[in-house]
């Protein structure tokens, strides 16, 4: 009975975890009005944190190989360029010579805000505690 319900978890966790993704989905799109950076931003940090979770939800897990610390700089550089291009946006900042290499696309800033919330949350699951 055990290993059926493991089976079980490994289908049901990844596809439950996707259904309640695209019902938040739908909800954020009711709440920021439609092309807002915001709504761009938020819904790739919950498309990074559900890829993140994928192999967690399905009852797997990875072997820690002590990137957490590298995880966390590569985000931080990405929160770094969505801070400027929300600034950007708003019409605080504008720098022509960062202008030349950060779009300010919604569909760009949707996949760097999806990667910045995978190694968030990457980072944040490899982390070695200290016992």
């Amino acid at each position: 009975m055990a290993m059926f319900l493991r089976k079980g978890l490994v289908v049901a966790g990844p596809l439950l975890l996707c259904l309640l993704t695209s019902q938040l989905f739908r909800w954020l799109d009711g709440v920021f009005p439609d092309g807002s950076f915001l709504l761009y931003a938020v819904k790739g940090i919950a498309l990074g944190l559900c890829v993140g979770l994928l192999l967690p939800a399905g009852g797997l897990s990875v072997k820690s190989v002590g990137l957490a610390g590298f995880f966390y700089v590569a985000a931080g550089l990405l929160l770094l360029a969505l801070v400027y291009q929300y600034l950007e946006t708003v019409g605080v900042l504008c720098w022509p010579w960062l202008r030349a290499i950060l779009s300010l696309n919604g569909q760009v800033v949707l996949i760097e805000s999806t990667a910045m919330g995978f190694l968030t949350l990457t980072a944040a699951l490899n982390t070695r505690r200290r016992k």
